[in-house]
């Protein structure tokens, strides 16, 4: 029989088990390890609730509700997410993810939440059932799709193709022109959370740079190293990746790359969270190769580039080895109407959801 109750600071380690041997599909099979504290990642993102499904075994299954305030059109609106839905494999096709998304529900409407959204990764075709509206959540409708596009972190020469632009890396004392330059990338977007910026970064994983063109700035990319927090352990890789596999395996023979991690070992990585160039695409493309820099430098293994699916950057980015995976955003009103007034956005809408942070 399954029951289900909230998690508690002590179910931290059958948690942290439970997401060990229940690995996630992107083309690539892996796990995320959140270890020591599994709830460090969603309290990044706002206020959560873990729930447990357990039988007579130990924990068999969960879910966490996220929610925060967010921008919409000038009105603050809360967003919930349902995230981290695992169930063991012994047990799928069962109930248990029917009353984890129960539990889920039922404090979305405990907090007044506005909207309920999903983020699935388009290989999880699994966990596409959560859009069918189950368990008193109501269908989930696409709102939008997004590229994670993985980059080979090496040393691309630092040769600008644009006469006058200039890149550096942002210092402390940078936080105004950072945060000007991101904003007018959020001015787009549903749903951007406030604050939007805290430069520089307290707990030291973010990394940013400007680029300037004869000396005014017109972009700027925020990056994340999510080492802390999360880790993302790889179970296997897809076999569409063998050629870049074998271009990073020579990279690194010539010392131009860290090599990629054996199953079961780390995937270091470097993941954007704004790519903030309005118009100038090409100084997109120019700020991720010098995060590229930045990335092998460091050791790193990938720079995770994340963008929208109308984003102008994402078909002018680096002629570079990488692998791309593609999630979509599934979502809809709770209440009788949607609480962003007819016409203040362009339609199809654009909603933002923090890729890095999942």
């Amino acid at each position: 029989m399954i029951r289900v109750r909230l998690a508690s600071d002590a179910d931290g380690p059958a948690l942290l088990d439970l997401f060990g041997r229940t690995p996630l599909e992107a083309g690539t099979s892996f796990v995320l390890d959140r270890s020591p504290d599994f709830g460090a990642l969603p309290r990044l993102r706002g206020e959560h609730r873990t729930f447990l499904a357990l039988d007579e075994a130990g924990v068999v299954g969960t879910a966490s509700a996220l929610w925060h305030d967010v921008e919409d059109a000038g009105r603050t609106v809360r967003v919930g997410e349902i995230a981290d839905l695992r169930v063991d494999r012994r047990i799928r096709g069962g109930r248990a993810a029917a009353y984890l998304l129960a539990a889920v529900g039922n404090i979305f409407a405990e907090r007044s939440v506005d909207w309920v959204t999903c983020l699935i990764g388009d290989h999880n075709r699994a966990a596409r059932t959560l859009t069918e509206g189950k368990a008193g959540l109501p269908p989930l409708a696409r709102l939008t799709r997004y590229a994670s596009v993985h980059f080979v972190a090496w040393g691309i020469p630092a040769v600008s193709r644009r006469r006058g632009l200039e890149i550096r890396a942002a210092g402390p004392e940078d936080g105004v022109v950072l945060s000007s330059l991101i904003e007018a990338a959020a001015a787009r977007r549903r749903f951007v959370p406030r604050p939007l910026l805290a430069w520089p970064d307290p707990l030291g994983s973010h990394r940013a740079w400007i680029a300037f063109v004869h000396g005014v700035p017109v972009g700027a990319l925020l990056a994340w190293d999510p080492d802390s927090v999360r880790r993302i352990r790889v179970v296997s890789y897809r076999p569409a990746d063998l050629p870049l596999r074998t271009a990073v395996a020579v990279a690194s023979a010539l010392g131009l790359a860290a090599p990629l991690p054996v199953p079961g070992g780390v995937l270091r990585l470097l993941a954007t969270r704004w790519l903030a160039a309005p118009g100038q695409p090409d100084v997109a493309a120019e700020l991720v190769r010098a995060s590229m820099r930045a990335a092998a430098k460091d050791g790193m293994n990938v720079v995770q580039v994340n963008l929208d699916e109308s984003d102008p950057a994402l078909r002018a980015l680096p002629a570079s080895p990488r692998s791309t995976y593609w999630s979509t955003l599934y979502g809809r009103p709770l209440r009788d109407t949607d609480a962003c007034p007819p016409g203040v956005f362009p339609k199809p809408s654009v909603f933002h959801t923090d890729v890095a942070l999942v």
